[in-house]
């Protein structure tokens, strides 16, 4: 049985990348009254999309990238809206738990097929 089969490389790099997306939301709430910071988001949901609708659906080679957007800017320069990223820390907080959750499930049933349960 191949693991990969059951998806985990693709929850993986879901997992990586809702884990970094946190980290770049942490940042910008760290930064939120910093003069002229720039809000940073990361993307990857597309890349992997892309990677997956071609021949062969290999994820190995997508990577979640950090960018810097613009935005409305507040008279300090800093382009961060607090608001927006509590709600895509929530949003990105659910895409995490249910990727564990997946990861989970897939490897207990590798462990129970191995078992012979």
């Amino acid at each position: 049985m191949n693991p990969t089969g059951f998806g985990i490389d693709l929850l993986a790099q879901i997992l990586n990348g809702a884990s970094l997306r946190h980290r770049v939301i942490a940042q910008n709430v760290a930064n939120v009254n910093t003069p002229g910071y720039r809000r940073l988001e990361v993307s990857f949901e597309a890349d992997l999309a892309r990677a997956l609708a071609a021949p062969g659906g290999g994820v190995a080679g997508v990577h979640p990238r950090v960018a810097v957007v613009d935005g409305p800017e507040r008279v300090d320069g800093n382009t961060v809206d607090i608001d927006r990223e509590m709600s895509d820390l929530g949003k990105n907080a659910l895409l995490y738990q249910a990727a564990a959750q997946i990861v989970t499930s897939r490897i207990g049933s590798l462990r129970t097929a191995i078992a012979g349960r």
